[in-house]
């Protein structure tokens, strides 16, 4: 077979790999989403698998399904403790009177406003600040929002049933057997590329397993720290905190843009949760408060989490994350930055494997 035909093969067999996996794309995410619990799994299942009962060690399928217990009684613990407190506070929020909110942010903005036409003659003569942020609020918590929501619930819970009866089963394989998953990407693989893939498999679920330990670490450590700062700093009442707590957590999953994201949603929700619970806050004092939470915050996760975490994990310059993470956003949005570290891992890994040749690839896999 001469070079031509093999690249016309190559292209070929990559497009219907691309097709297929596109058209069984919600079986892939699930079993994607089965690896990444695995991987967080892991670890609980060494442990288990390493204590001792009498003579024998306890069997893997005993371990497997204790850990898959312990991931599901923290997820569904989780869901039951934030889902009906959102449901009270979007219960609360939907009550506003936004005309009277409105009203009361038009006073202290008012110099802003003026400044800001200033500066921008050219800027719209009808625009305000408090005018921009009543009509994302109410885009928020529009009826058309719960009404779209309520008629596709049967079908939403339906898909949910499915989908997560799929990850349990296919989870607790990967864990019973963490070579499955590598033996089933190994069926694609030609005999000469095997033990690279093997070795990029290992590297691979070495990285992954500390990324993905470290990030669900640094989430619930950022969730409660913004929920004390939130709550007895600012004076934020205890469900909203949570929720905005959880929500950074969250959110800080994306480097850099997730934290500025969280901390202005935070921002503008505390100081409308103020004005829904009746009282008449001084909105420069109390902004700045949520502000300082908010980056405090986020200098203990830059320089006491994140250097811990990359440093062990991901192993690449700020500014390769930093161009990683927007170009997974212009291709995907909020998905694409939330899956774009752990997928450029992975493709690091690959191309130190195979492409080490190159020198671009010497460059960007160097510290690996």
């Amino acid at each position: 077979m001469n070079k031509l035909s093999k690249y016309i093969v190559i292209c070929a067999v990559s497009a219907v790999v691309l097709f297929l996996a596109w058209y069984f794309s919600n079986i892939l995410t699930c079993i994607l989403i089965s690896a990444v619990l695995a991987l967080i799994g892991n670890p609980i299942m060494n442990f288990l698998t390493s204590v001792k009962l009498g003579k024998y060690n306890l069997p893997n399928s005993f371990a497997a399904l204790i850990t898959l217990v312990l991931i599901a009684v923290i997820l569904s613990g989780l869901i039951l403790f934030i889902i009906p407190l959102l449901g009270k506070i979007v219960g609360e929020m939907s009550s506003l009177n936004l005309e009277e909110i409105n009203g009361k942010l038009a006073v202290p903005l008012q110099d802003i406003n003026i400044k800001l036409h200033e500066l921008f003659p050219t800027m719209d003569k009808g625009f305000t600040i408090e005018q921009m942020l009543m009509e994302k609020i109410r885009a928020i918590f529009s009826f058309s929002l719960f009404t779209d929501a309520f008629n596709s619930v049967t079908t939403f819970i339906i898909n949910t049933f499915i989908s997560i009866f799929t990850i349990v089963f296919v989870t607790f394989f990967f864990l019973k057997d963490n070579s499955t998953f590598p033996n089933m990407i190994l069926m694609f693989i030609p005999d000469k590329y095997e033990e690279n893939t093997r070795r990029a498999i290992s590297g691979i679920n070495s990285l992954l397993i500390r990324y993905f330990t470290g990030i669900s670490i640094e989430a619930i450590s950022i969730t409660i720290i913004n929920t004390l700062g939130l709550h007895f700093i600012c004076g934020v009442s205890f469900q909203m905190s949570v929720v905005l707590a959880f929500l950074s957590g969250v959110l800080n999953v994306i480097p850099y843009i997730g934290p500025l994201t969280a901390g202005a949603f935070g921002t503008i929700m505390g100081i409308i949760s103020f004005y829904s619970s009746g009282t008449d806050p001084n909105l420069a004092v109390e902004t700045i408060k949520l502000i300082c939470v908010f980056t405090a915050t986020h200098l203990v996760d830059v320089f006491i989490f994140q250097p811990y975490i990359y440093s062990n994990s991901v192993k690449a310059h700020p500014l390769e994350i930093f161009l990683v993470i927007l170009i997974a956003g212009n291709v995907a949005g909020i998905v694409g930055m939330l899956i774009a570290i752990p997928a450029y891992t992975v493709m690091r890994v690959i191309a130190k494997e195979f492409f080490s040749r190159f020198k671009l690839v010497q460059k960007l896999t160097n510290k690996m």
